[in-house]
């Protein structure tokens, strides 16, 4: 991740560096597509983590049972302990392979299973993104910046392993304040939609970048990309159930009696 203090980036020379950087790292991150899927089957976190690798470590398990699929199902364990430090809040990321254009490649939702594992907290998620690009026509603005979904997903305590979708769509994400010293609350979503740098789940009862300390633990399993079905898509699919509902209703011919029964085999 690149931090831009914005005192540094008023040189002009600074700011194009910057603006480099930021084309550099986009580059590099571009990797988002439509078949991404984390399952956890590997053994790790998959680049999923909480910040420092000593809080990543004790609050992060990849668990090698029990996830959706049951037996043998790994699945990813997310432990949040309420404190004001690290670790205290229901909050991770990734900036690895969930970067990149999330435009162009024509992703609007990321579906996944989770599960509250909470004795007696209910959980409200949502995810949020950080992206965009350095202007450089302007003097060291952000364009982009941070956004959190509108809606979230309510899990009661003690919940069973439920499949969830979260649209990213432009109209269902809501401009959120990020960390002080870079970017600034988000101002343009469809530059950070084409330039994700970070992508993350928070507990939150409001659209937010951090979220709020809870005393929780969190399973998760089956994250993935999803875009909408193209118009042929569609068209081909209405096509086949309608040939399938003709056929059902349309009644069979009567059998043709044979005109010489002589020619019948005995």
């Amino acid at each position: 991740m690149i931090f831009i203090n914005s005192s540094f980036a008023t040189d002009s020379s600074a700011r194009f560096f910057l603006f480099g950087l930021l084309l550099l790292q986009s580059s590099q991150a571009a990797a988002v597509s439509t078949f991404q899927l984390d399952d956890f089957s590997n053994g790790t976190t998959q680049g999923w983590e909480m910040g420092l690798s000593s809080i990543t470590a004790t609050h992060m398990t990849n668990i090698t049972d029990g996830g959706p699929a049951g037996t043998g199902d790994r699945f990813l364990e997310v432990v949040a302990d309420g404190s004001n430090i690290a670790g205290g809040k229901l909050t991770f990321f990734n900036q690895a392979q969930w970067t990149g254009d999330y435009l162009g490649a024509g992703i609007t939702s990321i579906a996944m299973d989770v599960k509250n594992f909470s004795s007696s907290e209910a959980l409200n998620l949502r995810l949020a993104i950080e992206g965009g690009f350095l202007d450089p026509n302007n003097t060291g603005e952000f364009v982009g910046g941070f956004f959190a979904t509108s809606a979230s997903v309510s899990l009661d305590n003690g919940s069973d392993w439920t499949h969830v979708v979260f649209s990213l769509a432009p109209g269902d994400l809501t401009p959120v304040s990020g960390r002080s010293g870079f970017g600034v609350t988000g101002n343009n979503v469809q530059a950070a939609l084409a330039n994700v740098l970070e992508l993350r789940l928070l507990n939150s009862a409001s659209p937010a970048w951090a979220g709020s300390p809870v005393v929780a633990t969190l399973g998760i399993d089956n994250l993935s990309a999803a875009v909408p079905l193209p118009p042929a898509a569609l068209l081909f699919g209405s096509g086949l159930m309608g040939l399938g509902m003709w056929r059902r209703l349309t009644p069979n011919p009567p059998a043709q009696a044979d005109s010489d029964p002589g020619t019948r085999q005995q």
